[in-house]
C-alpha cells in the first residue's frame, strides 16, 4: 500500500489504531479499502506502523498494529523564517516544497515590507499534513506565525533548549566570499529570508545587532543572481536534503 496515513497519538490505544474524520473517507470510500486489508500510517512523532483493518464503519476505521517502526529525531534540525508573501498561493507552495525537502520548523513573519498580515492556520498546517504525508515522513514540522524577527529568535531559543542554535540570514549584500554553510552544525539552524522587496534598513541593523552572519546565495559571476523568497527557500533546503 503507496497511501501513507495520519493517526493522531490519541487514536492508538495499545495495539489498536483508530482512523477517523477525512482519514477514514479516504481508507474506505476512495480506497475502497476492507476488512483485512493492510495499509501505513505515522501519527507525526516519529512512529510508523503497519496496519490491518479489522472493523470499518462510516465514522471510523479499527486496525491493529502489525509492526511498528520508531525513528530518532535528526540531530541536525532545519528551520527557515520567511517574511509573509503577498500572494497565498506563493507561500503555500513553498511551505509544501519546504516539508518535502525536510524542514523542521517553518516561521512566517510579518515583516516591515510585508503585505499580508493574517494567515489561517488551519488552511497552512493542512498542506504540512498532506505533503508529510506525500513525501513520507515520520516527524511532522511545526508551523509557527510569527510578528516579528525578536519574536523569532525568543521562540527558537525555547523550542531548541538544551541545543545550539545557529542563525544565519540570506542577503545580497553578504560578501562575495560568503557563502552558504557548507554542512548544518548539530543543533538546530535557521535561515531567515526576507519577502518581496527585501528586508527593511530597520531589520538589516537587527541582525547587526544580534551578530546574525549574512550570507549569498547567488554567484560573483551569475548575471543578476537576487533570488525570489520561496526561491531562496528552496536553494537553501535542497542544498541539505
Amino acid at each position: 500500500m503507496n497511501v501513507y496515513f495520519y493517526v493522531q497519538p490519541s487514536q492508538i490505544e495499545s495495539n489498536t489504531v483508530r482512523l477517523q474524520g477525512v482519514e477514514c473517507i479516504h481508507a474506505t470510500q476512495v480506497l475502497r479499502l476492507r476488512e483485512g486489508d493492510y495499509c501505513v500510517a505515522t501519527d507525526g512523532c516519529g512512529h510508523r506502523y503497519e496496519l490491518k483493518l479489522v472493523s470499518l464503519t462510516k465514522t471510523e476505521a479499527q486496525a491493529v498494529i502489525v509492526h511498528s517502526e520508531s525513528f530518532p529525531k535528526s540531530p541536525v534540525l532545519r528551520g527557515v523564517a520567511m517574511g509573509s508573501l503577498h500572494k497565498k498561493d506563493r507561500i503555500e507552495w513553498a511551505l509544501e516544497k519546504a516539508v518535502e525537502l525536510g524542514v523542521d520548523y517553518f516561521y512566517i513573519y510579518q515583516a516591515d515590507h510585508s503585505e499580508r498580515a493574517r494567515w489561517k492556520k488551519s488552511r497552512l498546517d493542512q498542506i504540512i499534513l498532506s505533503a508529510s504525508k506525500q513525501s513520507k515522513r515520520t516527524w511532522f514540522p511545526e508551523l509557527i506565525l510569527a510578528d516579528n524577527l525578536e519574536h523569532i529568535k525568543q521562540d527558537a531559543h525555547q523550542r531548541c533548549e538544551g541545543i545550539d542554535l545557529n542563525l544565519w540570514v540570506a542577503h545580497e549584500s553578504a560578501s562575495l566570499h560568503t557563502k552558504q554553510p557548507e554542512k548544518l552544525k548539530e543543533g538546530c539552524n535557521l535561515f531567515f529570508i526576507g519577502p518581496e522587496g527585501g528586508f527593511s534598513t530597520n531589520e538589516l541593523s537587527w541582525f547587526e545587532r544580534e551578530n546574525i552572519p549574512r550570507f549569498l546565495l547567488g554567484d560573483q559571476f551569475t548575471d543578476g543572481g537576487v533570488l525570489r523568497a520561496e526561491t531562496a527557500l528552496i536553494t537553501i533546503l535542497a542544498k541539505y536534503f
